[in-house]
C-alpha cells in the first residue's frame, strides 16, 4: 500500500502536531505517523517558553527577557536558530527570535481556544502556577483549569489543598506545608491554608487510583456531584476561598466541571501542575490531534518508520510498519519530530548516542560528536542538579531552515526538517522550555517545509 503526500510528519507530539497543523492549514496534503503515545501526553500540560538560564536560580520575569538572554548567550540554541534566516540582519537576530516565538505561542493559544485544553496566560509575562508539591514554577501559558485566580494576591484568601484517597501522586498536607514555607522563603505574606482528603472511587476502587481513572470518572455528572458534596463540607468548615486539586478534573469536560464545582461549593477551584503521566498533558494531546484532523491532516497511529530511500540530496520515501501491514509513503518534504529518548528518536548504547531512523549526525550540548559518546559519559552522578543532566542536551543540529546537517555543515538532504526535543543545544528540564521549543521549532520547520514544497516544480 502506497500513500502520496506533500508532507510527512514523523512523530505526533507537540512539535509534530504543530508542524502538521501549520502545513495542513497552509494547503499541503499532510500525513502524520506516530508509533506510540507521545511525550506531550505525559507533560504537565503547561506551555513553558523559557523559565531559567542553566545554573540560574532566579526565573525570568517574561519570555521575552529569557529569549533575549538565550539568543545572546547560546547562538546554537533551537530558539536562536530562527534568528539566522536569510532575510534577518545581524542586529535583528534577537528581535527575530522573540517575534517568531511570540507568533508560535499566540498561534497555539488561539487554536486551542474553546477546546478541552483551552489556555490562559500571555506571552508578555511568565506566571507562577502551583504544583502538586506546593511549589511554584515559571511558565507562559496554563490550561484554564489550572488557573489559580487571585489566591496568591488576596489577603483574605484561604487555600484548601484537597487530596484523593488512594491517589498516591498527591499528598495535600505536605503540599500545604511547602506552599507556606515557599512564601516565607521568598519574603511573601503568609496565607491561610488547610488540607483534606476526599474519596473518589472509579469502578468502586479507592486504592492506587490513577489520575486518568479519576478524570474519566469525573466526566460523569453523578461522580462530579458526589465530589462537590464532599468538597462543600470541607470548604464550609475552614472558610476556603480557593480549592486546589490534583490534575483530575476530567478529560472531556474539565472546563465545565471546574465551572460547576465553583458554583456548587462557593469557592474557586483549580488543578495543580502534576507529574507525568498527566491528565492535562493528555487533554493537550487529544485537542491538537482533533485540530490536525479538522485541518485535513491524516493521522496514522501505531506506525513505525523502519526504512527509507534517499537519492542524491532528496529523501524520496519512507516505509512504515504497523502490526498488520507495511506502507510506503512518498512525500515532497518530511518533518522529523520523534523526540529524544522517551519517543525513541535517540537511543544510546555501548557505541554511543544515535538518531534511530535516518542515522543522522548527533552532537552533545557542547556540539561535540555524540555518535561515539557513551551515555554514561553524558550523565552526572547526582540525579537532580541545578545544571541538569547533559544527556538531555544531545540531539541533532540544524541549519536556519531547521534541516539536519552533517559533519561538513551541509544539510543531509534538502527536504527533511527537524523539530522538538530531537534537537540539540538546550536542556528543557532546567530551562523550563520544553513545549515552548516544540511549538516554535515545529512552527518554523513547517513554514520551511511549506516554502520548499511550493518551490518544487
Amino acid at each position: 500500500m502506497d500513500i502520496e503526500a506533500d508532507l510527512l510528519v514523523i512523530g505526533g507530539g507537540m512539535a509534530g502536531l504543530v508542524a502538521g497543523i501549520v502545513a495542513a492549514e497552509g494547503g499541503l496534503e499532510t500525513v502524520l505517523v506516530r508509533k506510540g503515545q507521545s511525550a506531550t501526553a505525559y507533560s504537565s500540560g503547561a506551555i513553558d517558553v523559557i523559565g531559567y538560564l542553566p545554573e540560574a536560580s532566579e526565573p525570568f520575569i517574561t519570555p521575552e527577557e529569557g529569549l533575549t538572554a538565550i539568543a545572546g548567550l547560546y547562538p546554537l540554541h533551537p530558539y536562536s536558530v530562527v534568528g539566522y534566516a536569510e532575510n534577518v540582519t545581524p542586529e535583528k537576530v534577537v528581535d527575530a527570535v522573540v517575534e517568531r516565538s511570540r507568533e508560535s505561542v499566540n498561534w497555539l493559544r488561539n487554536h486551542l481556544d474553546g477546546t478541552i485544553a483551552t489556555l490562559v496566560g500571555d506571552f508578555s509575562t511568565n506566571i507562577l502556577p502551583i504544583t502538586i508539591l506546593g511549589t511554584t514554577k515559571p511558565t507562559c501559558l496554563i490550561q484554564k483549569t489550572m488557573d489559580p485566580g487571585d489566591v496568591q494576591e488576596r489577603e483574605d484568601s484561604t487555600l484548601l489543598f484537597a487530596g484523593i484517597m488512594g491517589h498516591p501522586d498527591f499528598y495535600p498536607a505536605s503540599a500545604a506545608k511547602t506552599y507556606l514555607e515557599d512564601r516565607i522563603a521568598f519574603g511573601l505574606p503568609s496565607r491561610k491554608v488547610a488540607h483534606c482528603t476526599i474519596q473518589v472511587a472509579p469502578f468502586g476502587n479507592s486504592v492506587n487510583v490513577s489520575g486518568i481513572e479519576i478524570a474519566r470518572h469525573l466526566d460523569h455528572d453523578e461522580a462530579l456531584d458526589d465530589l462537590a458534596e464532599q468538597l462543600k463540607e470541607h470548604v464550609d468548615k475552614v472558610g476556603a476561598t480557593h480549592v486546589a486539586l490534583p490534575p483530575i478534573l476530567g478529560l472531556k469536560n474539565a472546563v465545565r466541571n471546574q465551572t460547576n464545582l465553583k458554583q456548587e461549593i462557593g469557592a474557586d477551584v483549580f488543578e495543580l501542575l502534576g507529574f507525568p503521566p498527566s491528565v492535562p498533558g493528555l487533554r493537550l494531546q487529544l485537542a491538537l490531534e482533533r485540530i490536525f484532523r479538522k485541518a485535513g491532516g491524516r493521522l496514522l497511529i501505531g506506525h513505525e518508520v523502519i526504512s527509507f530511500l534517499k537519492k542524491d540530496d532528496q529523501l524520496k520515501h519512507v516505509t512504515g510498519r504497523a502490526p498488520q501491514r507495511e506502507i510506503k509513503i512518498n512525500a515532497k518534504a518530511y518533518v522529523l519530530a520523534t523526540g529524544k529518548f522517551i519517543g525513541n528518536g535517540l537511543v544510546g548504547d555501548e557505541r554511543g548516542i544515535r538518531e534511530t531512523i535516518f542515522g543522522l549526525m548527533t552532537v552533545t550540548g557542547s556540539y561535540y560528536s555524540a555518535g561515539d559518546t557513551l551515555p554514561s559519559k553524558a550523565t552526572n552522578r547526582v540525579s537532580i542538579t541545578s545544571e541538569g543532566q547533559p544527556i538531555y542536551s544531545t540531539g541533532l543540529t540544524v541549519d536556519p531552515q531547521f534541516r539536519p546537517i552533517q559533519e561538513d555543515g551541509v544539510e543531509w538532504v534538502k527536504n527533511l526538517f527537524a523539530a522538538g526535543s530531537v534537537l540539540a543545544g538546550y536542556n528543557y528540564s532546567v530551562e523550563k522550555s520544553g513545549l515552548g521549543v516544540a511549538v516554535t521549532s515545529g512552527f518554523s520547520a513547517a513554514m520551511s517545509a511549506i516554502s520548499y514544497v511550493k518551490e518544487v516544480p
